[in-house]
């Protein structure tokens, strides 16, 4: 069975030393969002989410819309979103076993609004699985 590489998904991670119960809550109201987890571990509090919108068409289209939801947020939700130590948009991939390459390009003016989000990008390729 040929298994050519691909775009998974867009995972939105957080890590905080200040509790995100309020942006969390926020989130819970936001049907376009699922929270993945929402933990405490080692007194940093993680919260991963991800688009509810079913198989993600392509990054570029995650990507905007994760933006859309966080320049969205309300003062008190993005003041938590600005005080995480981390945030990350993890791309993830299946890397495949067979050609064509994956191309895939995140625009630039997209990479500023990350930015300005004062948020990385992780990207995750994951191996052929043989069935």
């Amino acid at each position: 069975m040929k298994r050519s590489p691909h775009f998974l998904n867009l995972d939105v991670v957080l890590k905080s030393d200040s509790d995100l119960g309020a942006l969390v809550a926020h989130l819970n109201q936001d049907e376009r969002i699922l929270v993945l987890s929402y933990q405490e571990y080692e007194r940093q509090f993680l919260l991963v989410l991800e688009l509810a919108l079913g198989p993600a068409p392509d990054a570029q289209w995650c990507t905007q819309q994760f933006l859309t939801i966080i320049t969205e947020l309300p003062d008190a939700a993005l003041e938590l979103w600005k005080g995480c130590i981390s945030r990350t948009f993890s791309y993830g991939f299946e890397g495949g076993c067979d050609n064509p390459a994956l191309d895939i390009t995140i625009s630039a003016e997209m990479l500023l609004q990350i930015g300005r989000l004062g948020a990385d990008i992780g990207i995750t390729v994951y191996p052929c699985q043989t069935d």
